[in-house]
């Protein structure tokens, strides 16, 4: 065999191993990726308590179709009418919207924080229409 077909066939089997071994890292780059979702949102799940009142958010449950099962406490239950979850910009964004006295739509838009373990973001106050900066902090 000549040195020039010893060096095509290295170099060929080179490019092939390379190829393998980026197929087998990107597999397994997106069963974490994936992995990672899950287990981001199911972090939203538990007490939340804000951080300038007694008021709570206690979530029991986030589903795959964007939904989840919240509760809103202040301190006594408050209907909520719909709660939902997404991811917006690779980050965790909550909305928790009553409907009860005194809550005709008002309504929570939060963003996980998890350098912090915090959900902060606006609270819209239908009855007065004003949105404040509001912070909850895991109940641990």
């Amino acid at each position: 065999m000549n040195k020039n077909k010893i060096i095509y066939i290295s170099a060929a089997a080179l490019i092939l191993v390379g190829l393998l071994v980026f197929i087998v890292l990107l597999n397994g780059n997106k069963t974490n990726i994936q992995d990672r979702k899950t287990l981001e949102k199911n972090t939203l799940i538990g007490d939340w308590i804000r951080t300038d009142s007694q008021y709570l958010i206690r979530i029991t449950s986030v589903n795959e179709d964007g939904t989840m099962i919240a509760q809103y406490f202040n301190p006594n239950p408050i209907n909520v009418e719909k709660a939902n979850w997404e991811q917006s910009y690779g980050n965790l964004k909550i909305i928790v919207e009553m409907r009860d006295v005194n809550y005709p739509g008002s309504t929570y838009t939060l963003n996980y924080l998890p350098e912090r373990d915090m959900l902060a973001g606006e609270y819209y106050q239908a009855v007065e229409g004003l949105t404040f900066y509001v912070e909850f902090a895991r109940n641990k």
